[in-house]
């Protein structure tokens, strides 16, 4: 998170991760941000490196019930995900319909449309997918580096203009443009 846009606490695990409480349990989180006393956005940093094809079905199902887990405790979190892909673990699905990190990609975008009206638990505030080839030498595994840092900063974008519209105390120190885009038209749409 950009700490010129938001006053107040960035934590991070880097030995240890952040435990937030939840309805269920206490769930690890990578990056949390605290104002006045409250924790007010969450980032979840994960990595697909083996064994894709049995670890993106049950990927989606751990991350849909670690939010509404989290949400219906705090159900004016903003969330954001971050998946690291390697692509040179990618498989092509048994049901003849592309790529694993193809239909993850898909799954993780279908499912980051929260914002208000559409609260809905279980569904992501904004997500960023990075696809990578360790095969590659060290400095230029990343595909696409471009498109990677435009979609680093959509996805910040997105995780502090939800923050902003929820939490209004939060003085930003840099404005910012949260005119609403297409995929917060499609939210309201379905909403």
């Amino acid at each position: 998170m950009d700490r010129a846009h938001a006053p107040g606490v960035v934590e991070h695990g880097s030995t240890r991760e952040l435990a937030i409480v939840g309805l269920a349990r206490r769930k690890n989180w990578d990056v949390a941000y605290e104002f006045a006393g409250k924790f007010r956005l969450l980032i979840s940093l994960k990595s697909m490196l083996a064994n894709v094809a049995g670890s993106v079905p049950n990927r989606l199902d751990d991350l849909q019930g670690e939010l509404a887990n989290v949400q219906q405790l705090f159900p004016e979190l903003v969330i954001g995900y971050v998946i690291l892909f390697d692509v040179a673990k990618d498989t092509a699905r048994q049901d003849a319909q592309g790529m694993w990190s193809d239909f993850f990609q898909a799954a993780i975008q279908s499912i980051s449309i929260r914002s208000a009206p559409l609260w809905n638990q279980g569904l992501l505030e904004s997500s960023w997918f990075v696809r990578f080839d360790s095969r590659r030498p060290h400095g230029r595994r990343l595909i696409n580096p471009r498109k990677i840092v435009r979609e680093r900063n959509a996805f910040i974008k997105d995780l502090l203009c939800e923050l902003h519209r929820r939490e209004p105390a939060v003085q930003f120190t840099k404005p910012l443009n949260c005119e609403p885009d297409v995929r917060r038209a499609i939210a309201a749409e379905i909403g």
